[in-house]
């Protein structure tokens, strides 16, 4: 069957067999699909197809679990030109340590986990057991490597890089400690203060028994602070079962800075991401979402009060989670106060919930969009739009029970047409939110404001 009539198929069995609310039936239809809709999310991470990146010179270039290919443009100035012979390489042995990876994560083998490329010009990966090579990103030739220095130091994330250090500024998180490395202007990583490299201990908090890789942070790290006058930071989620967002002072710390006692100096400050009593645990492998001085987070973790769905494969319980069992539930918005150094929590909503996709800020519209549903309402999902300022419901797109608009194990994007686009497991998304209707609102706190279908 042609890919584009079976993925039509799938959704029609599926949508049935959801609004039927029959769980094992979901699960025994997907194992059978020819297309590993069972294990997709599983093969990718333990295969280290997670990340892939576009060069400036129109290559692609892509991960498995111990190799990397890279694939040219015919004509780099005509994208429909044919595509030349992969270049694939394979990596050694030495970099990757299996029993580590077995006794501190919930994956069996090591495999590369992030890529991506330094602003000087470097093909950069990390591995799940510790360690960051360096690549030339034409021939894909390994140039370094860098092992994390404590022996239960694991990588659960991926990666961010900046223009900073000349091009060569490297974030990584361990479950241990936050990074700064440098890639100089041969692809050797520097970790001493000397060529502008730190690291910073954080709290790793406890390993919980679902939602998470490891112990420590479930967020790759993210940058905030550009513009004149901008504290320069970088942001991440600790370990601990209530969460903090942590956020690192990127370059020089203030000298007027007065530190904590107990907590390395580098870290500016550190907010408990607090969604009320109810929701003991607060924890998720999202990345803090920013713009500007704004951080939203989530939580990912389940209610422990509803039973764990019996089912091998993330995509099964992604398309039941918020139809057939509740949410993971509470999204929090905070700002950094470039004046006192410190965030503050602007709001939170323990009454909405999320599947687990990467959330999105609109600058332009003032608001953030995540992928969920109401407490209030369950078996229905929507893409959510709130106020940044005061996490009112500002957007609603309605999808229902659909498995066909499920997000899960996506990021939400636009186009410059203002469009949300995502992938589903049956395929990728455009909604053009221009073109969609004024209805109800779904919100129970509100009697009405802007809903679109």
């Amino acid at each position: 069957m042609p890919t584009d009539d079976l993925r039509r198929q799938q959704a029609e069995d599926l949508r049935a067999l959801i609004a039927a609310r029959d769980e094992q039936a979901v699960v025994d239809y997907l194992d059978r699909q020819p297309n590993r809709l069972s294990s997709a999310v599983e093969d990718q991470v333990a295969h280290g197809v997670l990340y892939s990146l576009i060069t400036a010179d129109h290559a692609f270039i892509g991960a498995n679990a111990r190799g990397l290919l890279r694939i040219d443009q015919g004509d780099p100035t005509d994208p429909v030109s044919p595509l030349r012979e992969p270049l694939q390489v394979t990596l050694p042995d030495s970099l990757f340590d299996d029993a580590k990876v077995r006794e501190r994560t919930i994956f069996q083998t090591d495999s590369v986990f992030g890529l991506g490329m330094t602003f000087n010009g470097f093909l950069v990966i990390n591995t799940v057991g510790g360690k960051i090579a360096t690549l030339d990103r034409r021939s894909l030739r390994l140039i370094d490597v860098y092992r994390t220095p404590e022996t239960e130091e694991v990588f659960s994330n991926s990666f961010a890089t900046s223009r900073e250090a000349k091009g060569g500024a490297v974030y990584v998180a361990s479950n241990r400690k936050m990074y700064r490395l440098v890639v100089d202007a041969r692809g050797r990583i520097h970790s001493d203060a000397g060529a502008g490299a730190w690291s910073a201990r954080y709290d790793a908090g406890e390993r919980l028994p679902v939602g998470k890789i490891a112990d420590g942070t479930g967020a790759t790290p993210t940058l905030m602070g550009f513009g004149r006058g901008e504290d320069e930071l970088v942001v991440l989620t600790d370990g601990r079962r209530k969460m903090r967002l942590v956020a690192f002072w990127r370059n020089a710390i203030p000298k007027q800075r007065r530190s904590q006692p107990g907590v390395d100096p580098r870290i500016a400050d550190q907010l408990e991401v607090d969604m009320g009593p109810e929701l003991a645990t607060v924890q998720s492998e999202q990345s803090v979402v920013t713009y500007g001085s704004y951080a939203f987070v989530l939580n990912a973790v389940p209610d422990k009060s509803a039973p764990p769905i019996k089912a091998r494969g993330s995509y099964a319980r992604g398309l039941l989670t918020g139809l057939t069992r509740p949410l993971p539930r509470g999204v929090a918005m905070l700002r950094w106060n470039a004046d006192q150094d410190r965030w503050q929590a602007l709001w939170q909503r323990s009454d909405v919930g999320t599947v687990a996709t990467v959330p999105m800020i609109s600058g332009g519209s003032r608001m953030v969009i995540v992928n969920g549903g109401f407490v209030a309402r369950p078996g229905e999902l929507y893409h959510l739009g709130f106020d940044l300022d005061r996490g009112e419901l500002v957007m609603s797109i309605a999808s229902g029970a659909d498995p066909l608009f499920n997000g899960a194990f996506t990021g939400i994007k636009c186009d410059r047409g203002g469009a949300l686009m995502y992938t589903t497991v049956l395929g990728l998304l455009r909604f053009d939110v221009g073109r969609m209707q004024t209805v109800d609102s779904p919100d129970p706190l509100l009697r009405a404001s802007t809903d679109t279908r």
